[in-house]
């Protein structure tokens, strides 16, 4: 396999987890939108399991704190276990691609580059879990857009790896989560979960201790199954193997088409509402600032998708790696 790429991936390469990487690392990817609750739930199981090591900065709903991927080593958790006895189990925090800070872009690069060194060192994508704030009362066109690329992201061969985990279920004050919980399954996820992705829940109350029963759930099938340890090594994420067998560029995997798409869905939007804002914006000030700030916004998704263009030399060198096999 080619050297990992360095540049701006450096801070990702840094990561401690990576540099010590075992092949037998079973890493369990925590995703999902800024506010679901990951960093806290990922403490939570910590606490609940009286780790004695960091906790991750948790944000707010509306702030992440999350910009690079964090990862946290568990260890002992695997030795009365037959085939991943002696294991390390990785917990890996996400930012969100909406995050406060980043652009979706910046966010994509940094998931590629850490999935991709992973891949490259054979640690083990043991399960995905995809976390969803409950309370949230619509399926937002935000909550649409996380979801699809997450499922290029993870591609259908590995959709029994993931876990649909609704959090905040103590937000509930006499509203319905369950019926909320069978629509998500029967209509969002229900393409994921028919191909083998679970749902659970964390708790009100017991969040760490339902935290760690999702892992459990993880742990429990790679133990089982005979062939589940040694087919996970190989078997990876779509994106990365897209990365790692094909050479393509993150921007150009099926996660990074992906949201170009959804970039330049949400560009035409923008644009076509200053449109119709400049029609009435003769004369009021206030009008003028908002077509501002609109135009502003339109500038930085312009930008995003710029920045997603791969040169030609790239792509034909990640394409003559591919067939050479090199």
């Amino acid at each position: 396999m080619s050297p990992t790429p360095r540049g701006h991936l450096a801070p990702i390469l840094k990561d401690p987890v990576l540099k010590d990487a075992r092949d037998t690392d079973i890493v369990i990817l925590v995703m999902g939108a800024t506010g679901s609750g990951k960093s806290s739930s990922i403490n939570k199981l910590l606490d609940h399991l009286s780790f004695q090591g960091k906790r991750l900065e948790v944000g707010d709903e509306l702030k992440s704190c999350t910009q690079f991927l964090e990862s946290i080593v568990i260890e002992g958790q695997t030795n009365d276990r037959r085939r991943i006895k002696g294991h390390r189990v990785i917990i890996v925090d996400t930012p969100g691609f909406d995050d406060t800070f980043l652009s979706d872009v910046e966010i994509l690069r940094r998931i590629a580059g850490w999935l991709e060194a992973s891949y490259r060192k054979k640690m083990v994508i043991g399960g995905v879990i995809y976390l969803h704030d409950i309370s949230n009362d619509r399926f937002s066109g935000t909550a649409r857009k996380n979801l699809d690329i997450f499922h290029k992201l993870c591609g259908q061969e590995a959709f029994d790896k993931v876990v649909f985990v609704t959090s905040k279920w103590g937000r509930a004050f006499g509203r319905d989560f369950g019926k909320r919980e069978t629509e998500l399954k029967d209509t969002f996820w229900k393409s994921m979960v028919g191909s083998g992705a679970g749902v659970q829940r964390l708790d009100d109350g017991k969040e760490g201790a339902s935290a760690w029963e999702v892992v459990l759930s993880m742990l429990n099938r790679l133990d089982s199954e005979p062939s589940a340890a040694k087919k996970t090594k190989f078997d990876g994420l779509e994106i990365q193997k897209e990365i790692v067998r094909l050479h393509k560029d993150a921007c150009d995997t099926g996660a990074g088409v992906e949201l170009r798409k959804q970039l330049q869905r949400v560009l035409d939007e923008q644009q076509q509402i200053k449109a119709l804002e400049s029609d009435v914006a003769a004369g009021d000030h206030e009008a003028k600032a908002r077509i501002q700030e609109r135009e502003d916004k339109i500038q930085q998704i312009v930008q995003q998708i710029d920045g997603m263009k791969v040169s030609l030399p790239r792509r034909i060198s990640g394409w003559v790696k591919s067939v050479l096999g090199v």
